[in-house]
């Protein structure tokens, strides 16, 4: 194919969106429905960004899904995130096969909470276990609910705080903090109130579940109406620059050299990735501060299923004391706190001879110190860390410290992703997992035309990533004039 000329301009689009994750799926998806010309700008070959899928030596994973959050439930009703996710991409919720979780855990040194999809029985958890604290609890409660979480204007308070002012034990504030920071905050250790808010909806009065086949599930219908709707979606195809005139975007420079034009752009890859496209800068406002947290993944394959570890749970944060860590560490990994993930014990187990599980094990990471290894460096201290990692997480596991010898034995495969991984595949700055501190939840940026979706909305997770993208395009293009 003869090289494109940079002096030529491709066709004008209504509406061009950067980024085939999740949120500018969603956001490509709605504007079509609506009959908007869009092009979809991905400079991967694969859709989905931090929630992609890849194939080694014949096994299958999923880059980014531990759990789905806001799972429906008779407590949520038609208020349900979900459903109206849903109800705005007209994608059947029965065709996702929605497997719920088994029951989960937060544990900090000998103290357990569990939580499965009935809030009730969170609420007696916390009641059983941290009974002096019952009316406070229920106080805490009463006031997230009045909180307008989902506002656009919901100010950023600091939860720590907050929890501090309206909890008296600490622990039980201190294992609140666990899951809601690792499943969304770019804080240190800390979360800003209107995400934890929402995070703690979605993770404890709705729940976990999994699609039964994987983001796929959520992927390929995304794909298959976006491709029916006739939204042009140009894979390998990576952003030079965002050229601007006049407080407008005139136009985005592919790294092919050619030129895409629109009337509107929506930017899913970062407030922090976006300026740094901008041509010329934006001096007129202060840069967005970068974010720094970042994980290192390892994830164990092995043959046949969790319960013949022992292991029924389906996801368990924890931490090693009682003041929880949520911080990029000063080395490669943190070991104090972490998620395990059992992907596999989401809905009822299915025994096949050919069956393999797997076992995700995530840790605070530092990507300085990670991305200043040579190559051989870097690979043997990944194959290090790994070990390290397994030892470590199984002493929060059933049954850990008695099985790890058999399944270290049993693995048969492992691979593991670090905050340089994460830079290679979605080009946030230090491989961020939730981009900057600072969100801007309606989207809008010094430019009338351009738009940012996603993780710096304060719009987190697979269900708030696409519920972003979603508000972008329809309060800012779909709905104005």
């Amino acid at each position: 194919m003869p090289a494109i000329s940079k002096d030529k301009a491709s066709e004008h689009h209504d509406v061009a969106v950067i980024g085939a994750g999740l949120s500018g799926l969603a956001a490509a998806l709605r504007l079509a429905m609506f009959g908007k010309k869009v092009i979809l700008l991905e400079k991967h070959y694969v859709v989905g960004g931090l929630n992609s899928f890849y194939a080694k030596k014949g096994v299958k994973f999923d880059v980014g899904l531990h759990a789905l959050t806001n799972y429906p439930s008779p407590q949520s009703g038609k208020s349900s995130p979900l459903l109206k996710l849903c109800r705005q991409l007209r994608i059947s919720l029965d065709s996702l096969n929605l497997l719920p979780q088994s029951h989960s855990r937060i544990t900090f040194g000998s103290e357990n909470l569990l939580f499965n999809n009935n809030f009730d029985f969170f609420l007696s958890q916390v009641e059983d276990k941290f009974p002096k604290e019952r009316d406070r609890f229920q106080s805490l409660l009463a006031k997230m609910e009045s909180f307008p979480a989902y506002s656009v204007d919901a100010e950023e308070l600091s939860t720590r705080s907050i929890l501090k002012e309206s909890i008296g034990d600490p622990l039980l504030s201190e294992m609140l903090l666990c899951p809601t920071c690792y499943y969304g905050s770019a804080r240190k250790n800390d979360i800003d109130f209107p995400t934890f808010i929402m995070l703690f909806d979605a993770i404890f009065r709705q729940g976990l579940a999994r699609p039964e086949h994987g983001i796929r599930a959520i992927l390929g219908p995304l794909t298959k109406r976006i491709k029916e709707l006739g939204v042009i979606r140009r894979m390998n195809c990576g952003v030079e620059t965002i050229k601007t005139e006049g407080g407008k975007v005139s136009g985005i420079v592919l790294e092919s050299g050619e030129t895409i034009t629109s009337d509107q752009v929506i930017s899913t890859c970062g407030a922090v990735e976006t300026e740094a496209l901008i041509d010329p800068p934006d001096c007129s406002n202060s840069p967005t501060i970068e974010g720094k947290f970042s994980i290192m993944e390892s994830i164990f394959v092995f043959p046949g299923v969790p319960e013949d570890f022992g292991w029924d749970e389906t996801v368990v944060f924890f931490n090693d004391s009682e003041t929880f860590c949520y911080d990029e560490p000063d080395g490669l990994i943190d070991l104090r706190s972490g998620v395990v993930c059992m992907p596999d014990n989401y809905g009822e187990q299915v025994r096949d001879s050919a069956q393999k599980s797997k076992l995700r094990i995530t840790h605070p990471a530092n990507f300085d110190r990670w991305s200043e290894l040579e190559q051989p460096t870097y690979e043997s201290e990944k194959n290090l860390w790994e070990e390290r990692i397994l030892d470590n997480g199984m002493k929060y596991l059933k049954n850990g410290k008695e099985v790890i010898d058999s399944f270290r034995s049993k693995t048969t495969f492992r691979d593991t992703f670090t905050p340089r991984t994460i830079k290679k595949y979605t080009g946030h700055a230090n491989g961020t997992l939730y981009g900057s501190p600072q969100k801007r939840r309606d989207g809008t940026t010094a430019f009338e035309n351009l738009f940012l979706a996603g993780t710096d909305q304060g719009y987190v997770g697979i269900v708030g990533a696409m519920l972003g993208g979603i508000a972008v395009a329809n309060n800012q293009i779909l709905r104005p004039g």
